[in-house]
């Protein structure tokens, strides 16, 4: 066998050995490049369809995993992490006495989750504009009214809890009329 052949069988036997090696290295990459796609995905879906009652479990929960699943260094992870940054240093730092200051804040908070929301969806390849992502939500006033009815009534057995609201009890005369000489008459 001269030198040439040699290598080639070599390098048939290198090729045989490695190539599935590198297929199933290639694959592997590949599933682990769609789960993070899919994990961000799940994160921008759940914000966008929460983005009305945000105090959603799903809403919060999303935010709450932004830093995990768009950790890389890319320009695109990076803006997302710093509009998340942002706006959770304001809503950490929310006022709670002036109604004036409360309400200038919960506009920002707003502004601040459109630009989150937005940024995630250049992100991901989406194009949406602020009026969509602002505007583009659908709440039922009957889920908003459940969620109002259900803070105040929360607020208010914490109030009795506390001792700062009363429940008031009335004492009522216990004289019934006598049903059984109703009943055989009829």
């Amino acid at each position: 066998m001269n030198r040439a052949t040699i290598i080639f069988n070599i390098l048939t036997i290198f090729a045989v050995i490695s190539g599935p090696i590198i297929a199933l290295q290639l694959q592997k990459t590949l599933e682990g490049r769609r789960e993070i796609k899919q994990r961000k995905l799940w994160i921008f879906r759940a914000i966008m369809s929460n983005r009305a009652s945000i105090l959603n479990a799903s809403y919060v929960q999303a935010l709450n995993l932004i830093d995990i699943d768009f950790s890389s260094n890319s320009k695109n992870d990076k803006a997302v992490r710093i509009a998340w940054k942002v706006l959770l240093d304001h809503l950490s730092n929310m006022p709670s006495e002036n109604e004036a200051a409360i309400d200038a804040a919960n506009e920002r908070s707003i502004d601040l989750r459109v630009a989150l929301m937005k940024t995630m969806a250049n992100a991901l390849g989406y194009e949406f504009d602020e009026v969509q992502i602002k505007k583009g939500s659908y709440l039922p006033t009957g889920h908003s009214q459940i969620e109002n009815e259900l803070n105040l009534l929360r607020r208010r057995v914490l109030e009795v809890l506390n001792g700062t609201r009363r429940i008031p009890v009335g004492v009522f005369e216990e004289s019934f009329p006598d049903i059984s000489a109703r009943t055989t008459a009829d």
